[in-house]
């Protein structure tokens, strides 16, 4: 407790740094095995692709997927009832859990694509070197992620769509998960290709990604922002519909019991 009151900054990294081991330790071979599938696979639809290519498109894969739980996260404090929505569709994925799960599943496919077959330790070793955020970095990424809304907002600007949804919450926090689950891919590529000295430290890696992909991360933001809306919109027009047509029932069947009753 006393070391805990001198250094309180030091409980969030602890907090962190269980979370990521908890997830990583459930990883198992045959998540390993499921990677080099999905590796195998995309090869098999692209054998002129170089291993470069390949994991460019293994990253973008995951941090758009990743950047739809942050804003899903996001909505369900934001959008009243988007709870319900979700789970008619992708499902309350609301745990940082879930995009850690995403982010280990990235770093195995990487491992896949450079030919690594390597042990559970091992596995889990360079799982926790590469994804194990430093907090220092907190503030980088918090910054970046809002530059990163704010282009996509000047990109998509006057799409009737977007407007039905609070925009810029909702892009900051899928602009984070875009931002970490694409620096820990550029990690993993370099741990694989390189070894782990290439990996260096999360304030360096934030440094050389911010600005030099800046338009390619704001595209990717760009797409998950209209996908999300769109998935929004048609999920709660499903939801009305539904809602009006139990209230036509509704309505026809007390219509039905006032006509019994009157002709009786």
């Amino acid at each position: 407790m006393a070391d805990a009151a001198q250094n309180p900054n030091e409980a969030v990294p602890n907090a962190l740094e269980s979370i990521v081991d908890k997830t990583l330790r459930t990883v198992s071979d045959a998540d390993v095995s499921a990677a080099g599938k999905r590796v195998a696979d995309l090869r098999a639809r692209q054998p002129h692709a170089t291993t470069d290519q390949i994991v460019e498109q293994l990253i973008k894969q995951k941090a758009t997927q990743a950047g739809m739980v942050g804003a899903a996260t996001s909505a369900a404090a934001l959008i009243p009832g988007f709870g319900t929505i979700a789970a008619f569709t992708i499902g309350v994925a609301t745990d940082v859990g879930v995009t850690l799960r995403l982010q280990s599943e990235l770093v195995l496919e990487i491992a896949a694509a450079h030919g690594h077959a390597l042990s559970q330790r091992e596995n889990r070793n360079a799982l926790l070197l590469v994804t194990g955020v430093n907090m220092g970095a907190e503030r980088l990424v918090n910054q970046a992620s809002r530059k990163l809304a704010e282009k996509a907002a000047e990109r998509l600007a006057g799409r009737a769509l977007l407007k039905a949804i609070p925009f810029f919450g909702i892009a900051i926090s899928a602009g984070a998960n875009i931002l970490t689950t694409y620096a820990i891919g550029k990690r993993a590529n370099a741990y694989f290709a390189l070894g782990p000295d290439a990996v260096g430290d999360w304030d360096t890696t934030f440094r050389a990604i911010t600005g030099v992909d800046e338009r390619k991360l704001v595209g990717w933001l760009a797409e998950v922002m209209v996908g999300f809306a769109a998935l929004v919109g048609e999920q709660a027009a499903r939801l009305r519909d539904a809602a009006g047509r139990l209230v036509r029932r509704s309505a026809n069947g007390i219509q039905q019991r006032f006509r019994r009753g009157s002709a009786e």
